[in-house]
């Protein structure tokens, strides 16, 4: 059941809150698309498509109806909220550091000393 819901929310969203409700007006593109075939009877769908969206917005006689298509327009509105729950107590955190274990092992050699050579990084390459 928490599937059936998940999916549900998940195709409402993207149906409302996305740009794919642009695919709601697919059947205004259909319809249009016909109108321009009872004008011009020999248009193919390719010459439809490229006339209406890789040619501009041309403002002819059928503008308001070009608008009309799917992606022509921006009518999409987003808007984001978020709620925060602030607790209504703050438990106390109580942090104490570990101990410093015994470094046993490895001794560095008293000549070595890092801040030595950390000037050197950030100098241009030395050509002789």
């Amino acid at each position: 059941m928490r599937h059936l819901i998940a999916i549900f929310l998940l195709v409402v969203y993207t149906c409302t809150g996305t740009t794919l409700q642009q695919l709601q007006k697919a059947p205004v593109l259909l319809e249009h698309y016909r109108e321009h075939q009872a004008i011009v009877t020999d248009v193919s769908v390719m010459d439809f498509l490229v006339l209406h969206y890789l040619s501009g917005n041309v403002k002819d006689a059928d503008y308001d109806r070009d608008m009309q298509l799917p992606f022509k327009a921006t009518d999409f509105v987003a808007s984001a909220s978020t709620v925060a729950f602030m607790p209504a107590f703050y438990p106390e955190l109580i942090f104490t550091p570990p101990l410093l274990a015994q470094v046993h092992g490895i001794a560095l050699d008293e000549d070595f000393t890092p801040s030595r050579y950390l000037s050197g990084i950030w100098q241009p390459p030395q050509t002789s």
